[in-house]
């Protein structure tokens, strides 16, 4: 009997070994085919993955922030951080005032213009004498000031021109700078959160997108493990099978995807929500800026995906999405609407950048 046993022991381990051959070898082959002959929205897909795109980290772990209960309003006065990813390295100096720097030192009495906004305004990813409020500061006959802080919108811009506006000489005008790409989302969260701490119900009741069943939990596992594996992550075959996977969950309402996608669409109103909590935090605007006595206007700064057509192209057909269900300017003319309807002068750079 135990020769028999010992007997069977190399077929079985032969036969476990023959049976990953067969599942590994037609895999080989199609993540070979898929190297070669993929489509180019997953050649985009591996981009960002060896760019660490998909990574998502807390890009303000460790800065010297200044924060109250719901948001952070300033950076900590003449401090000095570094910003660290794959793509950039750049280091970051933070003024007396508590405001990033605009790379010279400027001992004039131009009035004043403080800028409020997020990633873009303050200058993720670029020195401080290359961001878009030191080039205007350089050739401007005006002082701005450059108050962004990555991950605030609307809501915190508000909160934190209440907070300072005396510290920062009382200015006169302020520029609020809206990112099309996520700011309604923002606003969202913003809303929920602090109606959540506060625990009141305004009448501007919203349904946070994007929403998901709990039957999809354990997609979520699945997903959440194989974009932090550093060897799944990388195979051709896994990231198009979890984009089969994404069509398929986005079919049943949980509309996984970059939120510009959730605002461009035609066949979708996502925007129902957002223009009810943004026209709420315009009014709040207007009647702090005559409380306090200040003129203000809006920069609005678009999505890459609403200026980049090959870009928009490549990320429809990755989420899935038919080209005629997509117009790239509803964001941008609901926008246009609200401001002109509550005469706020605005620009939007939109037609510029895309040109």
């Amino acid at each position: 009997m135990s020769t028999i046993i010992q007997l069977q022991k190399p077929r079985l381990l032969l036969g476990g070994l023959l049976i990953l051959i067969g599942l590994l070898l037609p895999l080989s082959v199609i993540e070979g085919l898929l190297r070669v002959f993929g489509p180019d929205w997953l050649d985009l897909r591996m981009q960002e993955i060896d760019l660490n795109e998909t990574v998502y980290f807390d890009s303000d772990a460790g800065w010297p922030l200044e924060c109250s209960e719901l948001n952070c309003y300033m950076f900590a006065s003449n401090s000095e951080f570094q910003v660290v990813t794959q793509e950039y390295s750049h280091a970051v100096n933070i003024e007396l005032g508590g405001y990033r720097s605009n790379g010279a030192l400027t001992y004039d009495y131009r009035v004043t213009i403080p800028i409020l906004g997020d990633s873009f305004t303050f200058g993720l990813g670029v020195e401080d004498n290359e961001t878009f409020v030191s080039l205007l500061d350089r050739m401007s006959t005006i002082r701005y000031l450059n108050l962004g802080i990555p991950g605030n919108s609307i809501t915190q811009h508000i909160d934190i021109v209440e907070r300072r506006h005396h510290e920062l000489g009382e200015p006169s005008n302020y520029v609020f700078v809206f990112f099309v790409g996520n700011d309604f989302q923002n606003i969202l969260e913003s809303h929920i959160i602090s109606s959540q701490k506060n625990d009141v119900d305004d009448g501007s009741k919203v349904d946070y997108y994007p929403t998901t069943s709990s039957k999809f939990n354990i997609l979520s596992t699945i997903n959440e493990y194989v974009m932090h594996n550093t060897f799944l992550s990388k195979l051709y075959v896994v990231q198009w099978v979890r984009h089969k996977l994404l069509m398929f969950v986005n079919r049943s309402s949980a509309d996984l995807m970059d939120p510009i996608f959730l605002i461009i669409r035609k066949d979708k109103d996502y925007l129902a929500d957002a223009k009810l909590v943004f026209e709420n935090e315009l009014k709040r605007l207007d009647r702090l800026s005559k409380k306090l006595h200040f003129d203000y206007a809006f920069l609005i700064i678009p999505d890459r995906h609403q200026i980049d057509s090959n870009l928009l192209h490549l990320r429809s057909e990755y989420y899935g999405i038919a080209h005629d269900k997509i117009d790239t300017l509803i964001p941008n003319n609901l926008l246009a609407a609200l401001f002109q309807s509550h005469g706020v002068p605005y620009i939007d750079v939109t037609n510029c950048m895309a040109n």
